[in-house]
């Protein structure tokens, strides 16, 4: 499965757990918002992109396993193809 989607889910139903116990759902609303761009994950450093993973729920355990997944040559090349990341952008931390 594609890593991204299964974030995007992740987040989706962290919110919703969040919202039935009646907790703030702010930071997951912001990352909803982060990831409509798929390349979002290119544009931040490695300490952010782990502050969110862990705000969706990814543990510890599992934090570099699922960043290696998201920021890899393959995907950075598919979003490339698919014209969501500009090689040439000055937002993008991460090349290949």
């Amino acid at each position: 499965m594609d890593e991204f989607i299964l974030i995007k889910v992740m987040n989706e139903a962290m919110q919703r757990s969040l919202k039935d116990k009646g907790e703030n759902t702010e930071k997951n609303d912001k990352i909803e918002e982060f990831l409509k761009d798929e390349a979002f994950f290119y544009k931040i450093s490695k300490q952010n992109a782990f502050k969110i993973l862990i705000c969706v729920g990814v543990i510890k355990e599992e934090l570099e396993r699922v960043y290696r997944k998201l920021v890899c040559p393959f995907v950075y090349y598919k979003l490339i193809r698919e014209n969501k990341l500009n090689p040439n952008d000055k937002a993008i931390r991460i090349k290949f």
